[in-house]
Parts: C-alpha cells; sequence; structure tokens
C-alpha cells in the first residue's frame, strides 16, 4: 500500500473529519472555519508530515462545504506553507508551522506622521506571527502596478492604499481577494469581496465641518488649499465640503495653486496638506495675524505636532491608531469585511 496512503487512513482514524461542522452563527467565511480546522490539526500534528490530504472533491463529500470552499481552504493553507500539492497527486502536509511567520507585504501612498501611527498601530496589533515589508507609490500608477506585479507571488499577505483618481482595480486584483486588504481608500468598482479599513471621506468632512459650523460664522469664506499633482485629493471629500458649504450657505473657494500672500484677515483655510499649513502660518506671522481670531486655519488629519504648532491647530481627522488595529484584526481573524473607519473633530485655537 502507497505510504502517503497510509498515513491519509491514520489521519481519518486519529482526527474522525465528520467532527467539523460549519458554525453558521458566525460571520466568519466557511472556508476559513474549515482552514481554521485543518491548520489545527496540523500544528497539533494530528496530521503527520507528509500525509495527503484528501482530494478537492474527496473532501467536498467529507466536509459539508463545496469544493470551492476546499480549494480556498487548500490554497490558504499553501500560502502559510502548511500544505503543498503535487501536481496529479493532490495536497500533502508540508510543515507544522510552529516557527512559520507570515509575510505581508504593505503598501502605501507615501510615509507622514499620521501614516507612521498608522503603520506602528498595524505592527503592534498584528502581533510577532508577522514579518512584513513596506513600500511606497506616491500616486505613480506605474510603480503601483510594478510593485505588485513583481511581489504578488512572494507574500502571504497584501495592504494597499490605493489612492488614485483613476482606476486601479486591474492592479488590485492580481492578488487573490483572500490574500488582500486595502487601507484608508476602496474603489467602488471592486464590489464587496474584499475586506476594507477605509476612510468615508464625503461623510467624515460633512460631519465634522458640520460640528465647527458656530465657529466657522465667524469669518467670511472658507478657503480651502490643496495640490492634486503632489497628493491625493479624494472626489468625495471635495463633495463633502461643496455639499456642507452648499447647505449652510458658507461661501467656498478651492484653489490648487493658492498664492500665499493674498492671505487676507477675515478668512478661515483649511489646508490638506502639512506643507500648506506651514505656509498659512508664515504668511499669518508675517501679516501679523492672530490666528483664531482674525483668521482661521483648519486641517486634516491629526498629527502631534498640530497640537502644538501655532498654539494648537483645529482638525477634522480619522482615528488612525483604530485604523490600524482593525486592520490588523481582520487580517488575523481572515474576515473579508468593509468597515468605515472613524472620524472626529479636535477643536483647538486656531478657530
Amino acid at each position: 500500500m502507497d505510504f502517503n496512503l497510509i498515513h491519509l487512513y491514520k489521519a481519518i482514524y486519529i482526527v474522525n473529519w465528520s467532527k467539523f461542522s460549519i458554525d453558521a452563527d458566525t460571520p466568519r467565511l466557511k472556508y476559513l472555519q474549515l482552514e481554521d480546522y485543518l491548520s489545527r490539526l496540523i500544528r497539533t500534528k494530528k496530521l503527520l508530515m507528509g500525509s495527503r490530504l484528501p482530494s478537492v472533491s474527496e473532501a467536498s463529500k467529507v466536509f459539508p462545504v463545496s469544493r470551492d470552499t476546499v480549494l480556498a481552504a487548500y490554497r490558504s493553507l499553501q500560502d502559510k506553507g502548511l500544505i503543498s500539492a503535487q501536481a496529479g497527486k493532490g495536497y500533502y502536509v508540508a510543515s507544522y508551522g510552529t516557527s512559520s511567520k507570515l509575510k505581508v507585504f504593505i503598501l502605501f501612498d507615501a510615509m507622514n506622521q499620521y501614516k507612521e501611527t498608522l503603520y506602528r498601530s498595524l505592527l503592534y496589533h498584528l502581533g510577532k506571527g508577522y514579518e512584513t515589508d513596506i513600500a511606497f507609490h506616491y500616486y505613480n500608477e506605474k510603480l503601483f502596478h510594478t510593485l505588485v506585479e513583481t511581489n504578488k507571488n512572494d507574500y502571504h499577505f497584501f495592504i494597499l492604499m490605493p489612492h488614485f483618481h483613476t482606476d486601479v482595480t486591474e492592479t488590485i486584483r492580481l492578488v487573490p481577494p483572500h490574500k488582500l486588504l486595502l487601507l484608508d481608500a476602496f474603489p467602488e468598482t471592486l464590489g464587496t469581496g474584499y475586506a476594507a479599513v477605509y476612510q468615508d471621506f464625503m461623510k467624515d468632512v460633512y460631519s465634522g465641518l458640520q460640528s465647527l459650523l458656530n465657529a466657522l460664522c465667524k469669518y467670511d469664506s472658507l478657503t480651502v488649499i490643496y495640490n492634486d499633482r503632489f497628493q491625493f485629493m479624494p472626489g468625495a471629500l471635495i463633495n463633502g465640503i461643496r455639499s456642507f458649504a452648499s447647505d449652510f450657505g458658507m461661501p467656498l473657494n478651492f484653489s490648487c495653486e493658492f498664492d500665499f500672500s493674498r492671505t487676507s484677515e477675515g478668512k478661515c483655510y483649511m489646508a490638506i496638506s502639512d506643507r500648506d499649513l506651514a505656509e498659512l502660518i508664515k504668511s499669518a506671522h508675517q501679516k501679523n495675524l492672530t490666528i483664531g481670531k482674525e483668521i482661521g486655519l483648519l486641517s486634516f488629519d491629526d498629527t502631534p505636532l498640530k497640537e502644538v504648532l501655532a498654539g494648537g491647530i483645529t482638525t477634522i481627522t480619522t482615528d488612525f491608531s483604530l485604523m490600524g488595529r482593525q486592520a490588523a484584526k481582520l487580517i488575523r481573524e481572515g474576515k473579508m469585511e468593509q468597515i468605515p473607519n472613524r472620524s472626529h473633530v479636535v477643536f483647538r485655537n486656531s478657530l
């Protein structure tokens, strides 16, 4: 009798496959429940090294799941190095997984203070079982595609930040959904079959501005300053600001190339980038304008520096620490959910 078949029969005898059942009361996907079960058997050595697992067809009969569910579970176990596939022969236990770490490829748009908060939180909550590499695409679609394409077979999991004004779903789909989490932005064209922790830009900025309405009413108008050549300015963010201004009668201006020499009394300015915020503060000081009284300053995305800069800058911000924690939880638990991250206003002296 074939050696591997002997091990298979041993495994069936020891394990008793019929003990596995789907828990319909949990949101955890069926293939992940099957993966958890098989992974537990392998790690506790109830399935021996070199043992052949049931074929996809056999497993779909033994377990109360479809062939697609079995195949997804086997592929995930392959990605983690616990089993291997031999062409024409089937799937075999390749490792007990006692010391292996899952390799995660993280692709951010750029690194700054609030992204560092996100990154540190993500790494902390992933824990010691993961090994991470990070890269940056700097809003360059070709670089984004190249980094995904060249690394797609070298990692167990991918965390992508798709901050682009164009459709990059073709690149995103190079990574199987069960190996992917989207962070901060979620392209609507992808559908719901992906894990994501994202900002609801339109809702968040509208709610934030509305909560600041009394402070904003001290000023004649609101000018939003951003540079769309060097940063990602979500269309939903612009739409949320426009909706607020229209609903509450706030005169509104958008400026991609603002002339800081024109900073003037009685106006409120919202800077999207830290560079533009610094230029506004410098301009106010040069003109002897008191920030928070003669001129208002507002920023998007909070950082520790904004807490002390110019006596404190008011911000509308998502919780980047929470974003990292929620992303890590989805990865560790294998959940394919889309979670809008929590946003809030930090009111300081600049308004």
